[in-house]
Parts: structure tokens; C-alpha cells; sequence
């Protein structure tokens, strides 16, 4: 939790003197590079097979490039803790998700959890204050909510693919998003060379949050399935908002918190959290 949560508060590190394309651009690379010399030095190879590289493609792009490239672009107009309630939702996209992918039941509780998380969301985004003065806001609200579908369709990929050697596949996987982020990130770096601060912040942000955090996901989502994966992470917005907080000297105002208070309050609904107190509690009585 720790990795994720940690990674807005490189980004804007390294946002200090690195554009947003750069930065995300930046992190992915570092992370292919870092994934690369793990997957050797532990004696593992890159994929031999054409359908796992097929899956390979989709998740780097889909859940790798596109979120970390966007992802960036976002924390230039909203704050860490802002993006870190927009991605507690992933655990409802990958409900959702799941449902129709792997044609997983949801009951109506589940479907109820959903919607008071999309409310909390709602929420957050002020849609009140949306004017056209505010574009980047809402812009950056919207991409908020496509990259947590991204990261959520990551976890049902992982599990509907074929079984395979999960460092391999997060190898072959960074390294079809670093293929990407290589043009990218050539095309928008800085022309002078940025100081420490910012280099430390986007070296962090891809060993850390990308590629640590990311080996870490593939492997619990094989072991433990995508469901029971995405609902630990919503210790992540904890992690985000304090580190915020403590760090970037972030104000939590009333309509943060509510959307916060909500959006997790729709998770463990839609997770049936009572359920697990009522064994808990079991236990001790």
C-alpha cells in the first residue's frame, strides 16, 4: 500500500521541473528498465508464448501507459488527495468489470456499494463549480475516473489469461508500456538537466510505485484473484492523503472528506465488509 500510495506525492516532485508527459513517460521507463534487470537477475525470462504476449500488449498499454501517462497531467490541476479518492473507486469498476468479463455474480448489495461510490465521486468533482474557466478541473476529474477503469481492467486480465510466470508477464508487460514511453519521452523532456529533487521524485515513483508496487499487484491478483486485491487497496488513499498532508502541506476541506467517507463506505458495501467484521468479532466471543 505504502508503494501506491507514495507515487503522488513523487510525481509531483518531479512535476516541479519535468513536464506531465515526461514524468509519466519517465516512470514507466525506469520501471521497464528496473523490471527488466529483476525478471534476469532472478533467473526468469520474457515470454515464449504468442498468447501471453498478446495479453502482455493490452495490460501494457491499458493499465500500464495510459494511466501513468495521464495520471500526471491529472495533479497539475487537483491534489494527491483529490486522485487518491478517484482511485479508491477501483475496487467498484473491477466489480463491475468482473461481471461482465468473468461473469462473476453481483448481488444487489454489491450493486448498491457501486452506486453509493460513484455518488461519493460525484461529489468530488463539484459538479456546481464545472464552468468553462474550470475545463481543467473537470478534465482532470475525468481522467481521474478513466484511469482507475484502466487500472481495474488490469486485475481482470490477469486473472482471465492463460497461467503463466507472473515476473514474466509484468516484464514482457513493462516493457511493451516502455516501448511506448520511450518516443514520448524523448519528444518532451526537459532541455536542461533538472535538479535533484525532481530526478529523485521520478526515479522513486518508477522503482517504488510502478515497478515494485506493480510486480507486487500481478502476483496477489494471481494468487488471490482481482476482487480481494482491488478491495485491499483502499488502504492506498490513507497512505496518499497523509503522505499529502504531512508533505505537500495539502488542506482536507469538508467536501474531501465526505467524498472520501462515501466512496469507501460504497467499497465496503459492495465488499460485504459487515460480513467479515461479524466473523471477526466471532472469534473473540
Amino acid at each position: 500500500m505504502l508503494s501506491f500510495g507514495s507515487g503522488p506525492m513523487f510525481i509531483i516532485w518531479s512535476l516541479s521541473e519535468f513536464s506531465a508527459m515526461s514524468s509519466g513517460s519517465g516512470r514507466i521507463i525506469i520501471a521497464g528498465i528496473a523490471s527488466v534487470l529483476f525478471c534476469y537477475l532472478t533467473n526468469n525470462k520474457l515470454p515464449n508464448e504468442r498468447i501471453i504476449w498478446i495479453y502482455c500488449i493490452f495490460f501494457g498499454l491499458i493499465t500500464l501507459a495510459i494511466p501513468f501517462l495521464l495520471v500526471p497531467y491529472s495533479l497539475k490541476f487537483i491534489s494527491t488527495t483529490e486522485l487518491a479518492i478517484f482511485l479508491s473507486s477501483i475496487p467498484l469498476f473491477v466489480l463491475v468489470l468482473a461481471r461482465v468479463f468473468l461473469k462473476e455474480k453481483i448481488t444487489i448489495k454489491k450493486w448498491l456499494g457501486f452506486f453509493i461510490g460513484i455518488i461519493g465521486l460525484i461529489i468530488l468533482s463539484e459538479p456546481q463549480n464545472f464552468k468553462i474557466e474550470n475545463s481543467n478541473e473537470v478534465l482532470a476529474s475525468i481522467l481521474c475516473i478513466v484511469i482507475s477503469i484502466c487500472l481495474a481492467s488490469g486485475g481482470i486480465l490477469i486473472q482471465k489469461m492463460p497461467k503463466n510466470n507472473p515476473i514474466s508477464f509484468s516484464t514482457g508487460s513493462f516493457l511493451i508500456a516502455s516501448l511506448i514511453a520511450i518516443p514520448i519521452f524523448i519528444l518532451s523532456s526537459p532541455y536542461s538537466i533538472p535538479s535533484t529533487k525532481p530526478i529523485i521524485g521520478i526515479f522513486f515513483v518508477g522503482i517504488i510505485s510502478t515497478f515494485f508496487g506493480g510486480v507486487c499487484r500481478v502476483l496477489l491478483i494471481r494468487r488471490a484473484g482481482a476482487v480481494f486485491t482491488s478491495i485491499n487497496g483502499y488502504l492506498v488513499p490513507l497512505v496518499t492523503c497523509s503522505l499529502g498532508v504531512i508533505f505537500l502541506n495539502e488542506d482536507l476541506n469538508l467536501i474531501t472528506i465526505s467524498s472520501f467517507l462515501i466512496v469507501i463506505t460504497g467499497v465496503l458495501v459492495a465488499q460485504d465488509f459487515d460480513k467479515e467484521v461479524t466473523k471477526f468479532l466471532k472469534l473473540f466471543l
